[in-house]
């Protein structure tokens, strides 16, 4: 994937309409600054999310696969998935 030709308006509005203004707003920043990060470097994605869910285990005080099983019960089906976010991504 060109990450430099992804654009997140599509995906932002789409925040925008199923979370908070600031749940939204905070989604939009992260995906940017992970964006920014991938544009210079592609290979710390898998890096990124190692990084992301560990220091989410300290936060809470649990353990990264607690967190990782926690994001999936919360997560999109499958076709969700397919059919709503990841044409947003181009």
């Amino acid at each position: 994937m060109d990450w430099s030709d992804v654009d997140l308006e599509g995906l932002a509005d789409e925040l925008h309409e199923s979370n908070s203004a600031a749940d939204a707003e905070r989604l939009v920043r992260a995906f940017e600054e992970v964006l920014r990060l991938l544009r210079v470097d592609r290979e710390l994605l898998p890096s990124l999310l190692a990084a992301t869910v560990s220091l989410s285990a300290c936060v809470e005080e649990s353990s990264p696969r607690t967190v990782l099983e926690q994001w999936f019960r919360r997560s999109v089906p499958d076709e969700i998935w397919h059919e709503r976010y990841r044409p947003l991504f181009g």
